[in-house]
C-alpha cells in the first residue's frame, strides 16, 4: 500500500480541533484549532496544510454512533475536502479521549484547565493517526 508522506489528522470537537501530523515518518502534535466559525476554521486548517505540505487528511469519527455530532463532523469534513481539495479518510476515534486522559493522568495539569483539554485533543489526534498508520 502506498502511504502518503505528509498526513494531517484532526480530532474534531465542538469547541476545539486536536491536530497531529505525520512528516518524514514521525508523528507530531500541532497546536489546537478553536472551532468557532467554519470559514475561519477551514482557513486555519488550510494554513496548517500548506505549512506542512499535507497530502491527505484523516478525521476521527465515532464508529457505530449515528449521532448529531457524527453528522456534523462528516458535513464539516466534506466542506474541508471541497475547500482544500485534499483527500479525506476516516478512522474510528472511539475511546481516544479516554486513552489521552489516561496518558495525562500523572501530569501536573489541572483537569479543568484549557491547557489540559488542549493536550487531550492533541494526544487524541496523535492516537487516531497512529491507528490509521497501523492499518
Amino acid at each position: 500500500m502506498f502511504l502518503m508522506n505528509n498526513i494531517l489528522c484532526l480530532d474534531i470537537g465542538q469547541k476545539r480541533i486536536g491536530c497531529a501530523c505525520k512528516k518524514d515518518n514521525v508523528i507530531i502534535g500541532l497546536p489546537v484549532i478553536y472551532n468557532f466559525d467554519n470559514i475561519k476554521t477551514i482557513t486555519q486548517i488550510g494554513q496548517v496544510c500548506r505549512e506542512h505540505a499535507i497530502e491527505k487528511i484523516i478525521i476521527g469519527l465515532p464508529k457505530n454512533k449515528n449521532t448529531l455530532q457524527t453528522d456534523k463532523i462528516h458535513t464539516f469534513a466534506m466542506e474541508i475536502a471541497k475547500k482544500l481539495n485534499l483527500p479525506i479518510d476516516y478512522v474510528d476515534e472511539s475511546f481516544t479521549s479516554k486513552e489521552a486522559e489516561r496518558i495525562l493522568q500523572n501530569s501536573n495539569l489541572d483537569e479543568k484547565s484549557e491547557k489540559y483539554k488542549e493536550e487531550v485533543d492533541t494526544i487524541s489526534a496523535k492516537l487516531i493517526l497512529e491507528q490509521y498508520l497501523s492499518k
